[in-house]
């Protein structure tokens, strides 16, 4: 673990990438859960003095570092060791997006607008884009982050604008020979023009489309320019009811679910495309009226509300289920990151070590978990018959050690700078600097 975590921070610079080091470990080791978010008390309790305690948190505030360069090396290292499989269907690797927020309530400067389910509104917090690649290690569920977006600007306030930059910054993550999928938040159309083509994406019960081909003359009033309205569900629109419109196709399979056979069942609407909306360029209309668009509702008997789902990719129901499934794997790191490391609870302020932290943590995450899935599982007690290699008991392991008793690697070491010619203490000119380029 030691070994890779400094095959992380290797590029970064002398001084800095012990600090990180130094960071990381004491994440991984869960310590932040017993300092409820303070990153200077939980370094310290890792065992280690005063000035480095303070050198780790400098490196980690003012170092030049990226979050997403840890987060190539790691994702090259576990291609190196061929251990990680990636998630495929239909001969396509899986690719999810999502956006996440960390709660920040009383933050006066910076924090930007999260959707929390909890509290049913929109909440202050640090916002983040997330788009990752889906895969297990032998029978362990483990998903890499690719990149990771900030929420900054304007992408503070708006899941739409952030949305819209993540996919732009993440086209490179994405080949001709995967299949993306996302929440039903994400606009298809947006996935669509910045070049993902393979698209398998959940969408809301109440989605209209329209048929890709213009609907027959009836030989009488205004001749129709576009194609007839299709309603996956029929609904009420003042007090009249909108029949649904009946399925091109339907198709069953058996799958097992706690143990029992069951069958899903699934209609399919194919020569179909979202419907139309005002805002949209001549260019957008243009790529979804040439895309070959299938929608599909999924029924399954242990599940009260069908599944809605809307693909560009010549899958079967089946194969579309299953990447929607797949989908839930992007969660994965968010919340290792959040409720297992103890990232959802953050004691830092400046307007930069408020999207710095989380991004230290998201890759320690995704470190640890990729960790414990290669490594022999750890029971927890006698009781413990059949331990599974995941990342908690790993962090369990970890907190019980010091930092101190892990001999970093030869390549790392601080800097050693000569700062005796420089002046100590407060100065109060120095310190109104400060301020007032914090205030503005």
């Amino acid at each position: 673990m030691s070994e890779l975590v400094a095959n992380l921070v290797k590029q970064v610079n002398i001084g800095t990438n012990l600090a990180i080091w130094h960071v990381l470990m004491t994440v991984m080791s869960g310590r932040l859960l017993g300092s409820r978010g303070a990153i200077i008390p939980a370094v310290s309790a890792s065992g280690l003095d005063r000035q480095a305690t303070m050198r780790a948190w400098r490196g980690a505030a003012e170092g030049v570092w990226e979050a997403n360069e840890m987060l190539k090396r790691l994702n090259e290292h576990v291609a190196s060791e061929g251990e990680w499989e990636a998630l495929k269907i239909g001969g396509r690797c899986v690719k999810a997006y999502d956006t996440l927020g960390i709660l920040r309530p009383r933050l006066q400067r910076g924090a930007g607008k999260h959707y929390d389910s909890q509290a049913g509104k929109a909440l202050p917090a640090i916002t983040f884009g997330i788009v990752g690649a889906v895969g297990r290690v032998k029978e362990q569920a483990v998903t890499l982050p690719l990149k990771i977006v900030r929420g900054e600007g304007r992408a503070a306030n708006s899941d739409e604008v952030l949305m819209e930059a993540l996919i732009k910054a993440t086209v490179s993550e994405v080949s001709d020979e995967d299949v993306v999928t996302a929440d039903r938040k994400f606009p298809p159309v947006k996935l669509l023009e910045n070049g993902c083509k393979a698209l398998v994406i959940r969408r809301p019960k109440n989605m209209t489309l329209r048929r890709s081909e213009v609907a027959v003359y009836p030989g009488r009033g205004r001749k129709p320019t576009q194609g007839q309205v299709v309603r996956p569900f029929a609904r009420t629109y003042k007090n009249k009811v909108l029949a649904a419109t009946p399925s091109d196709e339907t198709q069953t399979w058996q799958e097992l679910y706690n143990g029992q056979t069951v069958t899903v069942k699934a209609h399919l609407w194919r020569g179909v495309m979202p419907m139309p909306q005002k805002d949209w360029t001549h260019e957008q209309r243009r790529l979804v009226q040439q895309t070959a668009w299938v929608a599909v509702v999924a029924h399954h008997p242990a599940f009260k509300d069908p599944l809605v789902i809307l693909m560009t990719v010549h899958f079967t129901a089946h194969q579309a289920r299953q990447v929607v499934r797949g989908r839930w794997g992007i969660e994965q790191p968010p919340l290792v990151a959040k409720q297992l490391l103890g990232g959802h609870r953050q004691f830092v302020h400046d307007p930069q070590m408020c999207f710095r932290l989380p991004e230290l943590i998201f890759v320690a995450g995704a470190a640890l978990t990729y960790l414990a899935a290669t490594s022999d599982p750890i029971p927890t007690g006698w009781w413990d018959k059949h331990p599974k290699p995941t990342a908690g008991r790993l962090r369990r392991e970890l907190s019980k050690v010091a930092l101190s008793d892990f001999p970093h690697p030869a390549q790392l070491r601080k800097k050693n700078s000569k700062t005796l010619h420089l002046p100590v203490g407060f100065h109060p000119a120095l310190a109104a600097a400060r301020l007032q380029t914090f205030l503005t």
